[in-house]
């Protein structure tokens, strides 16, 4: 009986094994290559997206900078505004008060001109009364003269002229309200004064007869119509 040639069997399972490892060593190192390819391209992928990441994040942080001055600026801007809308009302303030003090100032102004006119009308208006009598005195004593003299010419007597010593007081009137008072009151004194003249007058003359009233009458006439004259100019 023969013996197995054990030499050329180890050889076989040897050879086995070598083709065996060189086959697991193959399929390794494609299976290695293969992985380190997905890895390698995952790598390039992923250094791409951080890359990516990176690139924005500095953009946003840019943009953060650039926001953050931009805030910083329109809050100096703002707080500028303000104080300038405060200084604007503090000015205005002051501008208005200044102003209703001038205006009361005025108004003060106006109201003493207003008395001061209302005074100085009513010390015309006593000038004038005074003025309307004696007007009213002169003209009867000039009538009174010339009635005279005509009489004494046509009789062939001469006389003097008379020397009035009439002297007329006026003591000024006060507390005149309004202005169609001082009308009123001056319209009634003007003929208080004319009445006073013609019976200062009518005294005076009261032998001469009736030729002297009709000289005082007239004078009146003549006299009111000045007034209304001088009315109508008023």
């Amino acid at each position: 009986m023969a013996k197995p040639d054990l030499t050329s069997a180890l050889k076989d399972i040897r050879s086995q094994y070598e083709s065996l490892a060189a086959k697991n060593l193959q399929s390794a190192d494609e299976w290695y290559k293969s992985k380190y390819a997905n890895l390698s391209e995952q790598a390039t992928r992923s250094s791409e997206v951080i890359r990516a990441s990176r690139e924005e994040i500095n953009d946003y942080r840019r943009q953060l900078q650039t926001r953050t001055i931009e805030t910083e600026s329109l809050r100096g801007t703002n707080e500028s505004l303000e104080r300038q809308i405060q200084e604007m009302e503090e000015r205005h303030i002051e501008e208005t008060t200044g102003m209703q003090d001038t205006i009361n100032q005025l108004e003060n102004e106006l109201r003493s001109t207003k008395g001061e006119m209302a005074r100085h009308l009513r010390e015309y208006q006593d000038l004038l009364n005074v003025k309307m009598a004696l007007d009213i005195e002169i003209a009867a004593y000039r009538k009174l003269l010339e009635g005279e003299e005509t009489r004494f010419s046509t009789s062939g007597i001469s006389i003097m002229p008379p020397n009035p010593s009439h002297s007329y007081s006026y003591q000024p009137r006060a507390n005149i309200s309004s202005s169609s008072k001082i009308t009123s009151a001056s319209s009634s004194t003007r003929k208080d004064e004319a009445d006073a003249g013609s019976k200062t007058a009518s005294k005076t003359s009261a032998h001469r007869g009736e030729t002297y009233e009709e000289i005082i009458e007239e004078t009146v006439v003549s006299t009111k119509k000045i007034e209304k004259s001088e009315q109508n100019d008023g």
